[in-house]
């Protein structure tokens, strides 16, 4: 084992596993950032951003689901379409593109938001804030 694995406090084959697993190309250190878990995260915007077409400044937290589903949950659907794609029954294409491993998706919703917009008309609009995430 040479220096440089000792200061880190690996050794070399800890070091090749954990490189040839996670390298991508253009990244600064080589290696591929882990995705977090499919989870509920937030983000501060203004109702404007969120790109619902209305005019408004008027400032929300906005929650959304986002991170990594593992394959390890799939249902006998996900299992069934990857064996015919694979199988060639079904032709991939670049309009009818086949996804067969689950998302991070929203599995409810805060009730409603209401706000103000910049003509001083009241708003309120369902479905914009997710309350929990899940792997659909």
């Amino acid at each position: 084992m040479d220096r440089s694995n000792k200061r880190r406090g690996r050794n070399s084959r800890e070091e090749s596993q954990e490189s040839s697993s996670q390298r991508t190309k253009g990244g600064k250190s080589g290696r591929r950032r882990r995705l977090k878990p499919c989870s509920l995260r937030e983000v501060e915007v203004t109702v404007g951003e969120l790109g619902l077409g209305y005019d408004s400044d008027e400032i929300l937290l906005f929650r959304y689901c986002s991170g990594r589903c593992t394959a390890s949950r799939r249902r006998n659907y996900d299992i069934a379409l990857e064996h015919t794609r694979r199988a060639g029954l079904i032709k991939k294409g670049r309009r009818d593109k086949v996804q067969y491993s689950p998302c991070c998706r929203p599995i409810a919703y805060e009730k409603d938001i209401s706000f103000l917009d910049n003509n001083s008309r009241y708003h309120t609009v369902q479905e914009v804030l997710a309350r929990e995430c899940g792997c659909a």
